[in-house]
């Protein structure tokens, strides 16, 4: 009986190794559900230190726990990469369109905003700076300009919608509800261009908390108050959910002070008065960098991977070859993509385009979204003036528009003198703007086989265009591959 005893010991022994073994190399994928953002990001940061799985490392877990191992390792060691698994979305509304665009300069998020191509925007939800009450003069003007820009925008937008079916009529015989609907983005995105910048919007944001550090960081450290006080709200809703990873978000002296530093040195440098107000402004698109090598620099790049030479050496190796042996290799390689979500090769993003573009507001409201690529927008100013829209003269409204319009921007100028950030509120869609930016090849694939299709707004559409046109003049046989709408 002993004997019998000892050996079913060992069996279970053995049964018990074996299970254990097995089960520790069996592949398991799973979520870890119902778990505050602090004690996920915990979980996962113990995997480097840990060898129990994700889900038992969890449960040994509670919120004070995880406080405290992120005091240590993330606020006091700087581990702040243990942050991005801590995740969480923000709801923020009634915020003007300057601070739209503030929130959304942030790269590494996620956003979805109140559009202004689909909806009608309200003359009652607009932002009024807290400054202006000590300058009635300045309040004054600025609502009278709001107002006059709501006016015309409500005025136009029967006519502009009647102008808009007679373009684009009833041909499928609709009923009248859901044609309505199919043309509703054409006059709307047309009327748009009325809107003033302090109109208020709603935006919801999605990051992890380290990002959120960051945004609330920049948005505390803004020049302008409203984004001053959104940073602050956003702080205060974000330590409820993330009690440690954010609670030492500030505003930072070397942020504050290099925009000080960069604004006065500017003004200092550059004393030219602002350029006469135009109303027929034109798109611009300018090439004004680009690599010269392309072509060479990314055959070596994708080359490089399987032949163990260093890069110097491949990159003379591919100069020696062809120019039809080259056009062949991108042939195989690209021209198969069936969509823009197709992504071609990573090594695309060796090379790079840089544009300085001219567009109105409202499209580079839509074009900052492109974040992948770096971006440096102007101060949103009245200097450069605003386009028009061909159809307020059609529709007999041209005279209202621009007037409108010219106010809108006598009123910039009288607030610039003493607020030059509070300015901007004033501005609308249709305010000229310039910005940089720059993009590599891969993400210029993407950009304009998205921004040039035919559901998209007519500015950016064109801006892509011309954005494809410039790179097909220097790199002809790489932009045939590009996935461009030219109608």
């Amino acid at each position: 009986m002993q004997k019998f005893l000892c050996i079913l010991y060992v069996f279970f022994i053995f049964y018990f190794l074996f299970f254990i073994f097995n089960m520790n190399n069996t592949l398991r994928i799973y979520p870890l559900k119902d778990l505050p953002p602090e004690v996920i990001a915990v979980a996962f940061a113990k995997c480097s230190r840990s060898p129990e799985p994700f889900d038992q490392i969890a449960q040994e877990l509670t919120e004070t726990k995880s406080a405290d191992f992120h005091e240590k390792w993330v606020v006091n060691f700087g581990h702040c990469s243990i942050a991005e698994h801590a995740f969480f979305n923000i709801a923020i509304e009634n915020v003007s369109l300057v601070a739209v665009e503030c929130i959304e300069s942030n790269r590494l998020a996620s956003y979805t905003e109140k559009s202004s191509r689909y909806q009608i925007f309200n003359r009652d939800r607009v932002y009024v700076p807290k400054i202006f009450d000590l300058y009635p003069h300045i309040k004054q003007a600025y609502l009278k300009a709001a107002d006059k820009l709501f006016t015309v925008y409500e005025m136009s937008q029967p006519y502009i919608k009647a102008e808009i079916a007679k373009r684009y009529p009833n041909t499928k015989n609709l009923p009248p509800a859901k044609y309505d609907a199919s043309i509703k983005s054409k006059w709307v995105d047309i009327c748009r261009f009325l809107l003033p910048n302090c109109v208020l919007a709603n935006l919801g944001m999605s990051a992890n908390a380290r990002t959120w550090e960051y945004a609330i960081t920049k948005m505390l450290s803004h020049p302008l108050e409203e984004i001053n006080e959104i940073g602050q709200r956003c702080k205060e809703v974000a330590t409820q959910i993330t009690p440690t990873l954010v609670k030492y978000a500030d505003a930072q002296k070397y942020y504050i002070k290099n925009e000080k530093y960069i604004f006065a040195k500017t003004k200092q440098l550059f004393t030219d008065p602002p350029s006469p107000l135009k109303t027929d402004r034109q798109l611009e698109v300018k090439l004004i960098d680009y690599d010269n090598d392309a072509e060479n620099k990314i055959l070596a790049g994708l080359l490089y991977k399987y032949k163990t030479i260093s890069y110097s050496q491949m990159l003379a190796e591919v100069k020696k070859m062809s120019t039809e042996e080259k056009a062949q290799i991108f042939k195989d390689l690209l021209a198969d993509a069936e969509t823009i979500y197709h992504k071609p090769p990573r090594e695309l993003e060796y090379i790079y385009y840089t544009f300085d573009v001219l567009l109105d507001q409202g499209a580079y409201f839509d074009l900052k979204r492109n974040r992948i690529m770096t971006q440096t927008p102007q101060i949103l100013s009245g200097n450069y003036g605003y386009y028009t829209p061909r159809i307020f003269s059609e529709v007999g409204l041209e005279k209202e528009y621009k007037q409108a319009m010219d106010y809108a921007h006598q009123v910039y100028q009288l607030i610039y003198d003493q607020f030059p950030y509070e300015a901007s509120y004033i501005t609308t869609k249709a305010t000229a703007r310039r910005f940089l930016m720059k993009m590599n090849l891969r993400e210029a694939f993407y950009f304009i086989g998205l921004r040039s299709k035919k559901t998209g707004h007519i500015t950016y559409r064109k801006i892509a265009q011309m954005c494809w046109q410039h790179i097909n003049r220097v790199h002809p046989n790489l932009a045939k591959y590009i996935k461009v709408d030219l109608e």
